[in-house]
């Protein structure tokens, strides 16, 4: 059975499905019985999707001076 530490050990493999069957029904049995970590994975989820969208903006030359 998957403790809480588990779940965020294996997120990135369960987001990108990556694990096992076994796996990922026992973790998916945890986030059932577990709002917190359920909570969790929707909010890493949701973050990915809005960051998806994100494009690296120009860095104006002035800082590009300063910073060399």
């Amino acid at each position: 059975m998957f403790k809480c530490r588990d779940v965020g050990q294996l997120l990135y493999e369960y987001v990108e499905r990556r694990l096992e069957p076994p796996v990922i029904q026992q973790l998916e049995q945890h986030l059932a019985d577990c709002p917190g970590c359920l909570a969790f994975i929707n909010t890493y989820k949701q973050t990915i999707r809005l960051s998806d969208g994100l494009r690296p903006a120009e860095m104006p030359l002035e800082l590009q001076q300063k910073l060399r």
